[in-house]
């Protein structure tokens, strides 16, 4: 599906000028706009415990005439020393062990949008994610779909999606069978609400069904409230949800981060 995005992208570069000539109510044709954004975090501790963790994103995406093109990359590192023995206390030879790693997760998601009408889209996305401690050397997935924006305003953005995913899933040594490939349904909802100038929230829910097996199901959920310090500048308070009943063998069904992260808009 690659393929299909970049097609999608040169052919929206190539009808660009015949669109603008033909406009139809309910089609937007606004000034090109970018976003750029990056936010950080870091946890440590040293004592009678001993670890960190650090978190990073970039997001950014652009608009131009009725096209959007959006990145998001991410990663999540630990590190700490381990209570081997699990007797509660930290001893001299466990630290001398050093720091293991205990979380390392990245991902990647390329999208392209073209709009269809004022509210409506239809989408390409790619993606990838590296998460050993979830059973995933790596895991590849692309999708198509079709958005919908129910409501939008100055304060409330609701917008809802249905698609088609395929993710290829290869797992970590001594997982078997060693590999899976997915085709799943998916339905997104996502919220983003301002409570005023400074405080504002976000919501987004994904639900994916593995159409060759329905007891396959995977949720995903992430929230966030964030407070405005500038007009650079905010503070975030996030909260990411991923659940699988039908977990990689081994490895438990849900994963659950929250995370407290400066925001940097520089677009």
């Amino acid at each position: 599906m690659t393929w299909i995005l970049l097609l999608l992208t040169s052919l929206a570069l190539a009808e660009e000028s015949t669109f603008e000539e033909t406009e139809e109510a309910g089609q937007k044709f606004d000034e090109p706009e970018s976003e750029l954004s990056v936010e950080a975090g870091a946890t440590w501790a040293i004592g009678n415990t001993d670890y960190y963790t650090v978190n990073a994103l970039l997001s950014g995406a652009h608009r131009f005439s009725r096209n959007k093109l959006a990145l998001e990359l991410g990663a999540n590192l630990g590190k700490s020393v381990v209570d081997s023995d699990e007797d509660g206390i930290l001893s001299d030879d466990e630290r001398a062990e050093g720091r293991q790693e205990t979380a390392r997760k990245y991902w990647a998601d390329g999208r392209y949008d073209r709009f269809i009408g004022e509210r409506d889209s239809l989408y390409a996305l790619v993606g990838a994610l590296a998460d050993p401690f979830a059973g995933y050397d790596y895991r590849i997935h692309e999708q198509l779909g079709y958005s919908r924006i129910l409501v939008e305003n100055s304060s409330t953005d609701v917008v809802t999606e249905i698609g088609a995913d395929m993710a290829h899933e290869d797992y970590v040594e001594g997982v078997d069978p060693n590999w899976a490939l997915i085709l799943a349904g998916r339905i997104m909802v996502g919220i983003d609400h301002k409570f005023n100038e400074n405080v504002s929230f976000s919501e987004k829910v994904e639900l994916y069904e593995n159409i060759l097996d329905y007891e396959d199901l995977r949720i995903l959920n992430e929230a966030s409230i964030s407070a405005q310090l500038s007009d650079v500048f905010s503070m975030k308070l996030s909260n990411s949800l991923t659940y699988d009943n039908v977990p990689v063998e081994g490895y438990r069904p849900l994963d659950l981060t929250s995370m407290a992260t400066l925001v940097a808009s520089i677009l």
